[in-house]
């Protein structure tokens, strides 16, 4: 019987996944809480989850965001914007005949085991608003990590009625000859900052830890990618490649503490920039060094300096959230959920989540990779290790995370591309071996097929 996957989101993870497993035969639904193929790259789109503004273009060369088997059109610039991504979406899910597949305005409510019985896996009921559900044997969260704005309370409250997330934030021309405040130095608290600085009255910008801004060209290249290209090679060590291109860095950017920011403390998950770099030499941005208290529209900052500002943008990131999975299934803790290789909820069978990760490489390569993997474990030709081995793995990665990144929200789901992918063409590997052994085992009588199946096998 053919296997049915309920593919939650139409963005380019839920995209990428629905192609994948059609491919294979699998009867793939794409449930979309929006009428509109794209996510997040959808100006303005009517699911809610529409948070880019006008002027955001991809800070990575298109060559390096593409699927690997589908090129945009020759007349999309080397950096598309939000409308070019919108487009090739669009595009690659007419070509892989996904659309058809699309339930839209279909908003997932809830997702529950059914029918699971001791040691087994359980079939999944899908609930939607508009009543379009059914039950499946897989569903894979395809809906992204950037779910709902986070709000600092001090900043939101203290401030007032002039205070905006970044993730509302759209053009510029409302803070032309304004005094406007920008916290956070990520790739959207850059972007914004280079946009409105040269219309507004004074911009500054409030970094509270240590920054690493990358050029955007380098020698008339993009420079993601010709890192990619010529350092993401698995016979360079790690520690090297950060060391050339925190050197290339300096060479084209400087400092970043003669910039006015904070040195670094560890590893950071890098902005790109071509702009903001020269806004702020030329003055047209000031960076400071965190805020130590708001009174009204008056900040006070941590070098003891206040001023008065007409608005505060907060770049404070996102929560993710899952409100359709139960608690006992999926909670996140501190922006993170526990999942092994980033996809596999331990416990819960036919379960996946595919794009929840933070990449230092385009993000798409990832959600096809991940695909595969689910793929393969559903079609049978892998097996995954038990749950307490997976668990193992999962408080270790978490560790590592927090040794390197800090314990900073933003690199909660944190990987270097070169890391993950090899543990993933690992986990392939192994999960094959596991697979033959539990079918030598099943032939030999020590267990039964179904049990063999189930992963009892360790690591």
């Amino acid at each position: 019987m053919t296997k049915r996957i309920a593919v939650i989101g139409a963005g380019p993870a839920g995209l990428v996944t629905a192609k994948t497993m059609l491919q294979s035969g699998f009867e793939v639904v794409v449930f979309e809480m929006g009428s509109q193929i794209g996510g997040t790259w959808v100006y303005e789109n009517d699911s809610g989850r529409s948070f880019v503004y006008r002027s955001l273009h991809i800070n990575t060369a298109r060559e390096l965001t593409r699927f690997s088997d589908f090129h945009f059109a020759d007349d999309v610039p080397r950096f598309p914007d939000h409308y070019d991504m919108h487009r090739y979406l669009c595009a690659y899910a007419d070509h892989f005949a996904i659309t058809p597949r699309i339930r839209f305005r279909a908003e997932v409510t809830s997702v529950t085991p059914v029918g699971r019985s001791m040691g087994g896996r359980p079939r999944w009921n899908v609930t939607t608003a508009k009543g379009d559900g059914g039950e499946f044997d897989i569903v894979a969260v395809c809906t992204g990590p950037f779910h709902r704005p986070r709000h600092v309370p001090e900043f939101r409250d203290a401030f007032g009625p002039d205070y905006l997330h970044a993730g509302d934030f759209r053009v510029p021309a409302p803070y032309a000859g304004k005094r406007v405040c920008i916290v956070g130095a990520g790739n959207s608290a850059v972007d914004i900052a280079s946009d409105i600085c040269s219309t507004a009255a004074r911009t500054v910008m409030v970094a509270r830890s240590g920054v690493l801004i990358t050029p955007q060209y380098l020698l008339g290249r993009s420079y993601n990618e010709l890192v990619v290209r010529y350092l993401q090679r698995p016979w360079i060590p790690a520690a090297l490649r950060r060391r050339v291109t925190r050197a290339i860095t300096f060479v084209v950017h400087g400092r970043p503490t003669d910039l006015g920011f904070k040195p670094l403390a560890h590893r950071v998950h890098p902005s790109t920039s071509a702009t903001v770099v020269a806004d702020i030499l030329f003055g047209r941005v000031e960076i400071k060094q965190g805020i130590e208290r708001i009174d009204g529209r008056t900040i006070r900052f941590a070098d003891g300096r206040s001023e008065t500002f007409d608005a505060l943008i907060a770049a404070t990131g996102f929560d993710m959230e899952f409100p359709f999975l139960a608690a006992e299934i999926v909670r996140p803790v501190n922006n993170r959920i526990d999942l092994y290789k980033r996809v596999v909820a331990p416990g819960w069978p036919g379960l996946y989540f595919v794009g929840i990760i933070n990449l230092d490489t385009p993000i798409n390569y990832a959600c096809e990779r991940q695909a595969v993997w689910i793929r393969q474990l559903e079609a049978g030709n892998v097996m995954l290790p038990t749950e307490q081995a997976m668990r193992a793995v999962i408080e270790a990665k978490r560790r590592w995370v927090e040794r390197n990144y800090g314990t900073a929200l933003r690199h909660s789901m944190q990987e270097e591309s070169m890391i993950y992918y090899a543990e993933l063409r690992r986990e392939l590997r192994r999960g094959r071996l596991r697979h033959r052994l539990a079918r030598l085992r099943a032939r030999l009588g020590f267990e039964t097929a179904a049990a063999a199946h189930s992963g009892v096998l360790g690591r």
